[in-house]
């Protein structure tokens, strides 16, 4: 009893430690669970991160027709088998970084981050787009 009480204070603890340097590095995970489970997301320090069950490559393709078709201005673009980048720039000037990553064969995390702070509400209407995508 005594053991589980003092796991709960450590994870409290923890947990309020690692909130309380600052507020946009609040760590909000979305889907039904709290695993690292396609579909879910982490918006951690401005970056929002999600895993797609999809090859790197079908990935990269989705992650580039959606950037053009929200007609968001690239202004540099490389990857290859274990990771990518797209940088750019929106129509109100704020920068933008979509950041790719092979987790697996048939596994993908893209984080995507505007601007300096982060916009988790572009980031999601991003990550939307990607998803329609695949």
């Amino acid at each position: 009893m005594v053991k589980r009480q003092f796991k709960s204070i450590a994870l409290l603890g923890c947990l309020l430690l690692g909130l309380s340097a600052c507020a946009r590095q609040w760590v909000i995970l979305g889907g039904a669970a709290a695993a690292a489970g396609a579909g879910t997301y982490a918006y951690i320090k401005g970056d929002l991160k999600r895993n797609y069950e999809a090859p790197i490559d079908k990935a990269w393709e989705a992650t580039v027709k959606a950037v053009e078709d929200l007609k968001l201005t690239i202004e540099s673009k490389q990857h290859d088998a274990f990771s990518g980048t797209i940088k750019g720039k929106m129509a109100d000037g704020k920068s933008f970084a979509i950041n790719l990553k092979r987790l697996g064969e048939t596994l993908t995390e893209i984080g995507i981050r505007i601007d300096t702070f982060g916009d988790r509400q572009k980031s999601e209407a991003i990550h939307d787009n990607i998803l329609s995508k695949l």
